[in-house]
């Protein structure tokens, strides 16, 4: 066994540290020996000195080359520290003492450290996680409050008023009549639309006219518009109008074809003169109607009452719908909503037109209605006079819970 085994750290130190200087040593010597051949002028050293380049160059360094040119005392002094990888050589390959116990304990501190920090962001990790969840938590809570909300208000009842003018084809709407009243209630939870259909020589009170006790509701709309027959239908069937739309010759037959014709099936036999020809309908048969046959036969009124082309009118009306709700008219609604809005002055929100459209989908029942009335004639001027008992019965209908029962 070597001797360098039983030698103490403290030793084995200060002969390491030795080694290292003396390696300094004989580093600076070859420095200022390089320094002293670079200042020869011989130009034997100067040939010499590339011969000893290219070998380097070469072959790499060699030991016993370099020995050729040195003086004895030169090579005495550049062979010392030739021993400092011997010695490192001999201390690489053998073990190592055992560290003392004070020694011992230094390194497990040092490892103890990224633990603990490891331990720290474990600890903190779990945290944060927590707290994302909770605020997903509450996102998700305010999302489905919404979507109920949204749910909420579009199942319930909406009452809506479609006003016909009488305005021909050109004509401004401007000092025109309604010649058709439609007031509708959708109610999609039970699965009903309340349909009532208000004759235009209807004698009550409009709002535009506060000199007159009443007229006929036709006159409403010429003196005030839409707003003012909106008034007037409110007074007179105390419902809460929620959306309206206001239907000419013209924009009635563009809707027809918009939405690519009806399918209707006619409830009474007669012919109509239209625009473009004389129509036939037959009570019982289903006729694919353009915009010109429907309007035919919507304002035909020659062969029965006012109130059957009031009927007919809401037939159109419930076959547009009835188009659209289908899948084949779903890619329509967004141009026919445009259309209406631009042209028929359609006031109704989203909320609102989802209602009627869901209404409409599930396939409800529609009620009929009609206010009742009689003749009668006032300062020589002919009036339908409401029956109280009609009236009354059509306000109790509208009067409507979002569960379609009475209040």
């Amino acid at each position: 066994m070597n001797d360098d085994q039983h030698l103490s750290r403290v030793e084995r130190r200060k002969r390491e540290l030795e080694l290292e200087r003396l390696q300094e040593q004989a580093q600076s010597d070859e420095k200022m020996r390089n320094e002293d051949i670079n200042s020869q002028s011989n130009e034997k050293n100067l040939e010499r000195n590339e011969t000893h380049r290219r070998v380097e160059t070469e072959q790499g360094e060699h030991p016993f080359l370099n020995r050729l040119d040195e003086s004895p005392s030169e090579r005495n002094k550049k062979s010392r520290p030739l021993k400092k990888p011997r010695l490192r050589l001999s201390l690489g390959n053998k073990r190592k003492p055992k560290p003392r116990r004070d020694e011992r304990r230094e390194p497990k501190q040092k490892t103890r450290e990224p633990e603990r920090t490891h331990a720290k962001q474990e600890t903190t990790t779990p945290k944060d996680k927590p707290r994302r969840r909770k605020w997903k938590g509450k996102w998700l809570l305010v999302l489905l409050l919404l979507m109920i909300g949204a749910g909420y208000m579009a199942t319930s009842p909406v009452t809506f008023l479609v006003m016909g003018s009488d305005a021909r084809v050109g004509e401004s709407l401007s000092g025109s009549r309604t010649d058709s009243l439609q007031l509708m209630e959708f109610v999609p939870r039970s699965r009903t639309v309340q349909n009532v259909s208000i004759p235009r020589d209807t004698y009550t009170a409009i709002p535009c006219e506060p000199e007159r006790e009443g007229d006929k509701i036709t006159h409403a709309f010429a003196y005030g518009g839409a707003d003012c027959t909106v008034g007037a239908v409110e007074g007179l069937t105390e419902a809460s109008i929620d959306g309206q739309v206001v239907i000419t010759f013209e924009t009635f037959m563009e809707l027809i074809d918009l939405v690519g014709g009806v399918n209707v099936t006619a409830t009474h036999s007669f012919s109509e003169k239209g625009f473009k020809q004389t129509y036939e309908y037959t009570e019982g048969v289903s006729y694919a109607m353009d915009g010109d046959m429907a309007l035919a036969y919507a304002r035909h009124r020659k062969s029965d009452t006012d109130g059957a082309r009031s009927n007919r009118q809401t037939e159109v009306m419930s076959a547009v719908a009835d188009k659209l709700a289908s899948p084949a008219g779903w890619t329509k609604i967004p141009s026919t909503y445009r259309f209406m809005k631009n042209e028929m002055g359609l006031e109704m929100n989203p909320l609102q037109m989802a209602s009627i459209g869901l209404t409409m989908a599930l396939q409800p029942q529609v009620d009929k209605l009609q206010i009742e009335g009689e003749d009668a004639y006032i300062d020589n001027v002919y009036y339908y006079q409401p029956n109280e008992t009609s009236v009354q019965a059509v306000r109790d209908a509208f009067d409507l819970t979002m569960w379609g029962t009475v209040r």
